[in-house]
């Protein structure tokens, strides 16, 4: 298997359509899912010579290596860069993308091909998991371009890191959760194994007190209280399926910050349908406003400690700063219905 792109013909014997006008490279994390990414690297190769004449699979080897592969693939001139991988790999990709000062229109189209454990992403950008049919969405889908999140977290040598994301930034017990899915070899699947994690961090997360300054659509805000979870979301899901961003958008410059209070373990248990079902904003106590920024720091007098993540990452811990970069990628997708927000 040849890293360099491979230009060549439609030769498949249902003599269906091949995009000859795009190149694609897929940045391929031979981990994800389980490790099944790797393993069929060569189906993989099968599959896309199905939907793209010029293209090239170049696999990660490990921690951060999906950036720099995604940032050689848009200085070698390729058209897409798709994620193959879950929304780790997202997360590297994109950050690849967004390492230059150009705009949307100079970067590469950025597109998934799910085979992760979580893979939230592909639900907002309405990919299907059957590979054959991401390719093919890849090859022929809807263009749009798609706010990106910016976050500047704080290392544990108290360094600050910034660091791009697509889909969700998690405060709180959110780090806690993605920390113990991390350290899992994630064999049960992205619900299973995020809905372990967060069952068993509810028995064991300590609530800290946070306060969090805000500009938004209407103004300016803020907030502080003893914080369980605070969601920054772009796209709509995260945690293996939590609609933490129900009703946001992608495309209309703004992020959706919701923020949950400590509750009883009864009442939390009892409240998480919510977080599945997109209304975990509607439980006693807790809010979601439209914010272009914000600042999150920990007021606790112990001085506790909150890890964030990013798109499933983790950039650091608090204090935190967060705001979106409007329009500032191309993503493709297979949405039936306009994703854009109505006027």
């Amino acid at each position: 298997m040849s890293d360099a792109p491979h230009p060549r013909h439609d030769d498949r014997p249902d003599g269906g359509a091949c995009n000859g006008s795009d190149s694609i490279c897929l940045v391929v994390n031979p981990r994800a899912g389980a490790g099944r990414a790797g393993r069929e690297l060569d189906k993989l190769e099968q599959l896309v010579k199905r939907s793209f004449e010029t293209w090239a699979i170049r696999p990660t080897q490990g921690p951060g290596h999906g950036t720099e592969l995604a940032r050689q693939a848009m200085k070698d001139g390729f058209d897409i860069v798709a994620a193959v991988g879950g929304d780790g790999t997202c997360h590297e990709v994109v950050n690849g993308l967004m390492d230059d000062d150009g705009d949307a229109e100079s970067r590469p189209v950025f597109t998934v091909i799910p085979f992760g454990t979580g893979s939230d992403l592909i639900r907002a950008l309405e990919i299907p998991r059957d590979t054959a049919k991401a390719l093919w969405l890849a090859s022929t889908g809807i263009t749009l371009r798609a706010d990106v999140g910016k976050v500047r977290a704080t290392s544990t040598t108290g360094e600050a890191r910034e660091r791009f994301f697509i889909n969700v930034v998690g405060i709180g017990m959110a780090g806690e959760v993605v920390a113990r899915v991390n350290r899992s070899n994630k064999r049960m699947g992205g619900f299973a194994t995020f809905f372990g994690a967060t069952m068993s961090s509810l028995m064991s997360y300590q609530p800290q007190r946070v306060h969090i300054r805000w500009q938004g659509e209407d103004g300016p805000g803020e907030w502080e209280g003893d914080l369980l979870n605070a969601f920054v979301a772009n796209g709509h899901y995260c945690g293996g399926g939590m609609l933490v961003g129900r009703g946001g958008s992608m495309f209309d410059g703004l992020l959706d910050l919701t923020v949950l209070p400590p509750m009883s373990l009864a009442s939390s248990a009892a409240n998480l349908p919510r977080l599945y079902r997109g209304s975990s904003h509607h439980a006693p106590g807790a809010f979601r406003v439209a914010v272009r920024s914000l600042e999150a720091r920990c007021t606790s007098p112990s001085g506790g400690t909150l890890l964030a993540d990013a798109d499933g990452e983790q950039p650091g811990q608090l204090p935190l700063k967060a705001s979106v970069v409007p329009g500032a990628l191309q993503v493709r997708g297979g949405w039936l219905a306009s994703p854009l927000p109505r006027e």
